[in-house]
């Protein structure tokens, strides 16, 4: 539970609420999310016409008011912690802005392969968008995890400089871009959804959210997403031992998020030994 502020209601973890992002975070206190890893609107009416399956236009995605996400971002997130944004080309000067001034520093724009090709604008006259692009900050500065997630290409005990540190067996620092085989991709495609009967324009990967989620927190840390959709990164903190946290705005798309966490949390307790 988190006890509120502002409210006289606590809030309990391992809960996604069918609510705007900007009224949960004011009802957080400062300093109680470990990792946020979210994907907000980007106010571009954001719908897909070049899939058998058409999208209803994502609620908030007119517009959110980024200088409060952002600042109420910072606010609620602890000291020494990392924080990921998802963003696009045309947007992330705006949204680097705000972060900035909300108090951020700005580490890195990650660039994640996707699971498909994008097929909207224009397709004569602009190159097929292929990745996801991603603004990555500390609050404070954190070290990252050491995880088992990717070995070293170099021999575990090699040296390349003289007076650093012997190679490890598994890498501590990852390229900015995830690209090929080795990577996971940063978006499901529409055979997998329809395989999966999950629907969502903008769905993530869980094992690539995985991958942020042991890189940046430990077990049981608590990760914050104020943009559920159907529920990637609940699923994804899950499977990693974390817990989670957040809201989604469209009833449907939370209704889809709260099944797929009770499926993902049932499996789990069925591989547990």
């Amino acid at each position: 539970m988190i006890n509120t502020e502002k409210s006289q209601k606590a809030l309990s973890v391992n809960q996604i609420y069918c609510m705007d992002c900007l009224e949960l975070l004011s009802q957080l206190p400062d300093n109680c999310i470990s990792l946020i890893l979210t994907d907000p609107p980007y106010g571009i009416a954001y719908q897909n016409h070049f899939t058998g399956r058409e999208y209803p236009v994502l609620a908030g995605d007119d517009g959110i008011d980024y200088d409060r996400f952002a600042r109420e971002s910072f606010r609620v997130l602890k000291e020494n912690s990392h924080a990921y944004f998802f963003t696009r080309f045309d947007c992330y000067p705006y949204h680097y802005l705000y972060l900035q001034r909300a108090g951020f520093t700005v580490k890195n724009c990650m660039v994640i392969e996707k699971g498909n090709i994008g097929g909207i604008g224009d397709l004569k006259g602009s190159y097929a968008n292929n990745a996801e692009w991603l603004i990555f900050c500390h609050k404070g500065r954190r070290a990252f995890q050491r995880t088992t997630l990717l070995q070293n290409k170099a021999k575990a005990g090699s040296r390349f400089h003289k007076g650093r540190e012997p190679s490890r067996k598994y890498k501590t620092r990852f390229n900015s871009c995830w690209f090929g085989s080795e990577y996971p991709k940063a978006t499901y495609n529409s055979g997998w959804q329809k395989q999966h009967g999950i629907y969502h324009p903008t769905i993530k990967n869980v094992e690539f959210l995985s991958w942020l989620i042991q890189i940046s927190s430990q077990p049981e840390d608590l990760v914050f997403d104020g943009f559920m959709g159907s529920g990637s990164t609940a699923a994804a903190a899950i499977r990693t031992g974390r817990r989670f946290l957040g809201s989604e705005i469209n009833s449907g798309y939370y209704n889809t998020a709260i099944q797929r966490i009770k499926e993902v949390t049932d499996h789990e307790a069925v591989q547990s030994p």
